[in-house]
């Protein structure tokens, strides 16, 4: 049997975990089970078990301060300035974009996943400072059309988004990066496209998330699990606003067999639960269209269902054969 690690060295296996997570090496839920299942392996002295306390009470601190500090002075400024000029609303934004850039900056890491999540929540949060400052800025300043604000706003928020995601790999920001992706292809449409369609906004969110769905399942993207839940959803959403289109229907059908394949090949759980949703969805509507006023859409359903109840079967085998092996 291993000797147990001593309680000073789990600091040091957590800082490799972090790193080996950073590199896309495991991931973080697994880095999860491996710390806790060192920690609990390991004797800690009541001191020391207050001390690894401390860290989960300096976050939920972190984001309440945030919170109230950021709702009082938007408050306070709307009290003494019922009309807040332009000026005072750029200073503001601009302000809270640098100073929680900062603090998140500042704030040491040291392998504690309870300070990366609260420096990545700060970092969200003046991702969203600076959308706001854009638009104050494109809107009330330039006094641009409603097309170029949205556009400018959405660029800004991911341009943000991209350095502090690559600074520290969180799934948060890398889920902020993905929605100011989208919003940049969807404005985009609408501001380049004449009336545009649902699904024309569909096929630019499928590309798109196709597209991070492979960036994602090669690890380019990490944490690899957020950006294959964020591209599977764009995906099945992106199809679903296809459906009123003739090819629509069948496009929407590949995707969730896609997505279904995907989830039973890389044993995710988001990515099949997006499949089964798709089917729950597509199956039935498909039945409606082709096979009106039958019971084609009832045993649709059941044809699901059993489709579900053997990917269940297949998947609990499996994992009774890799455990046993």
């Amino acid at each position: 049997m291993p000797p147990l690690p001593q309680p000073h060295e789990l600091p040091d296996l957590n800082e490799q975990l972090a790193r080996w997570t950073a590199a896309a090496l495991i991931e973080p839920a697994q880095a999860k089970r491996i710390s806790e299942y060192e920690a609990a392996r390991s004797p800690v002295p009541p001191a020391q078990a207050q001390h690894r306390r401390l860290p989960l009470v300096a976050e939920v601190l972190g984001y309440v301060g945030a919170v109230i500090a950021i709702t009082a002075l938007v408050v306070a400024v709307r009290q003494f300035w019922p009309h807040v000029p332009a000026a005072v609303e750029l200073a503001f934004a601009g302000s809270a974009a640098v100073l929680l850039a900062v603090a998140g900056a500042a704030l040491r890491i040291n392998g504690e996943p309870a300070f990366a999540r609260l420096r990545s929540v700060l970092w969200l949060l003046a991702t969203v400072g600076a959308a706001a400052f854009a638009a104050v800025l494109t809107d009330r300043v330039l006094r641009m059309t409603d097309d170029d604000v949205a556009l400018v706003t959405a660029s800004t928020w991911t341009a943000c988004a991209i350095p502090l995601w690559w600074r520290c790999r969180s799934g948060l920001l890398q889920l902020a990066m993905f929605g100011g992706s989208v919003a940049i292809v969807e404005t985009t449409i609408g501001r380049f496209v004449d009336y545009p369609l649902d699904w024309q906004f569909g096929l630019g969110l499928w590309a798109l998330s196709s597209l991070w769905g492979a960036a994602a399942w090669q690890s380019w993207l990490t944490p690899r699990t957020a950006g294959l839940a964020a591209a599977g959803s764009g995906v099945l959403v992106g199809a679903i606003l296809t459906v009123d289109t003739s090819a629509g229907l069948p496009f929407a059908l590949a995707t969730v067999a896609g997505l279904l394949a995907a989830g039973v090949a890389s044993r995710k759980g988001a990515l099949l639960g997006l499949g089964v949703a798709g089917l729950i969805y597509v199956v039935p509507e498909a039945a409606n269209r082709y096979l009106p006023r039958s019971a084609a859409a009832p045993i649709a359903v059941a044809l699901v269902g059993l489709l579900l109840m053997a990917i269940a079967l297949w998947l609990a085998r499996s994992r009774i054969k890799k455990t046993a092996s």
